[in-house]
C-alpha cells in the first residue's frame, strides 16, 4: 500500500503498534487504556495543517503554532505521550478513567488521549 492510499485509521495504527514496538524492544508493556486511547484520538485533528505522516510520527513533536520564528505551540511525540499517559496511569492506580487533568498547550490532544483511556 501506497502512502497516498493511507488514511489516517491507517498511519494511527501503524504509530501504535510502532510505539508497542519499541517498548517491546526496552522489554517494558504499554498499558492496555493507553494503547487504546493512542488507537482512538485522531493525533492529526490536534495538528492542522501538517501532513499524516507527520501527524502520526512516533518520534516527532509536531510544532502547531508559531509567531515569525518562535513556536508558541506543539504536540508532544507520540511516545513521550505514551510514557507520560503510563506514568499517570500507574500514580492513579486505577488507570486513567477518572483522573482530573490540567493541560496547557497541545491542543488539548494529551488530554483528549487521557480522556479515552
Amino acid at each position: 500500500m501506497s502512502v497516498e492510499t493511507l488514511n489516517s485509521d491507517d498511519f494511527r495504527a501503524a504509530m501504535v503498534e510502532q510505539l508497542i514496538a519499541d517498548q517491546q524492544d526496552k522489554g517494558l508493556t504499554m498499558r492496555p487504556e493507553v494503547e487504546a486511547a493512542l488507537r482512538t484520538v485522531p493525533r492529526h485533528l490536534f495538528t492542522p495543517g501538517r501532513s499524516l505522516e507527520d501527524a502520526y510520527s512516533p518520534n516527532l513533536a509536531v510544532i502547531t503554532k508559531q509567531v515569525g520564528d518562535e513556536t508558541i505551540s506543539s504536540v508532544s511525540a507520540a511516545w513521550l505521550i505514551a510514557e507520560m499517559l503510563g506514568q499517570a496511569a500507574d500514580a492513579h492506580k486505577g488507570g486513567l478513567a477518572g483522573l482530573d487533568v490540567l493541560e496547557i498547550g497541545s491542543g488539548l490532544y494529551r488530554f483528549r488521549s487521557v480522556a479515552a483511556g
